[in-house]
């Protein structure tokens, strides 16, 4: 059987998102392995369209990491990373490789000029790869199996049911939603429960806010469980989002100082984006740093517009 490696090293929403490529690979008969950081291969547990090889920044270019990688002797390196790190791993790996168009220079340029914003999905960028390979088609939304057991044994071991999950954390200030208080009280108040998913830092977020706070006492992989079992999950442009819609959970995507012209925005068919359009959207393509006006404008959006979006993908 031919052998394809993808290379996706971090973060979680990058990683949840390389699984576009699964299921077109394993069509084309290709049994197909995953690079990555841990502990994000643990999102695959169940998945058995992938096997997963976990390293780390340290690991990644020592021999006994590249003596790995050898011995599997891929047919194809399909590289979705795309950094120095991958580079140098190119010249020491050598064999075939493949990676996709990142639009780098037009993302970086959409920052400071409107007609650079246009619509990209970087999971289509992903699947354009295997066209040099032959392979055509497949399903533009990411998707990760999980197995019935789990399923199972969380939804009996939670003491809800109807419920939504939210995600309260991003990586950075201008991509985090200040209101997730106000709509979990108006969630409660249509009839569902609410359940917070993320990390310790994100628990400390949630603190005080009305339903059950799981942040941080989850596997990745149960956190997808929990997030397939809710009825929807409204979050920011975060990676826990992109980990709902790969377990086919309606989404409602808050965006703040970044932008779908970024590439990381909900299919339609997936929920519902939540976009101001300032002009200063996006005001960086990873939203780091601070608002320049000071006051998060772009967030600044009515809790009841988002509860109502949540009634609407429900």
């Amino acid at each position: 059987m031919k052998r394809a490696l993808i290379i996706r090293l971090s973060s979680l929403g990058d990683v949840a998102l390389s699984s576009v490529l699964f299921e077109p690979l394993f069509k084309a008969g290709y049994r197909t392995y995953l690079l990555t950081y841990r502990p994000y291969g643990s999102l695959f547990e169940d998945d058995p369209r992938v096997s997963v090889i976990e390293t780390d920044k340290k690991e990644l270019l020592s021999e006994e990491n590249l003596r790995k990688l050898k011995e599997l002797d891929f047919n194809v390196v399909i590289d979705i990373h795309r950094n120095i790190k991958t580079f140098l791993l190119k010249r020491r790996l050598k064999g075939r490789w493949v990676s996709y168009r990142k639009e780098s220079i037009r993302r970086r340029l959409s920052v400071y000029f409107k007609r650079f914003r246009r619509q990209f999905y970087i999971t289509e960028a992903y699947l354009k790869i295997l066209e040099d390979l032959g392979i055509k088609g497949g399903d533009l939304r990411p998707k990760i199996l999980l197995s019935e057991s789990r399923l199972r044994t969380l939804q009996e071991s939670l003491e809800i049911k109807n419920f939504v999950t939210v995600g309260v954390g991003a990586r950075y200030r201008k991509k985090a939603y200040p209101h997730f208080d106000k709509v979990a009280d108006m969630l409660k108040d249509m009839g569902y429960e609410v359940i917070y998913l993320g990390d310790e830092k994100d628990r400390k977020l949630a603190e005080g806010f009305p339903g059950l706070n799981l942040c941080g006492e989850l596997s990745l992989t149960d956190v997808l469980a929990v997030l397939k079992l809710s009825r929807a999950f409204v979050g920011n442009d975060s990676g826990l989002l992109h980990c709902a819609r790969a377990v086919g959970t309606s989404c409602v995507q808050i965006y703040g100082g970044t932008h779908p012209t970024l590439g990381f925005s909900l299919y339609p068919e997936e929920g519902k984006v939540v976009l101001k359009g300032l002009d200063c959207q996006p005001c960086d393509i990873h939203g780091k740093g601070r608002c320049k006006y000071g006051d998060y404008r772009c967030l600044e959006i009515d809790p009841v517009e988002i509860a109502g979006m949540v009634r609407e993908i429900v």
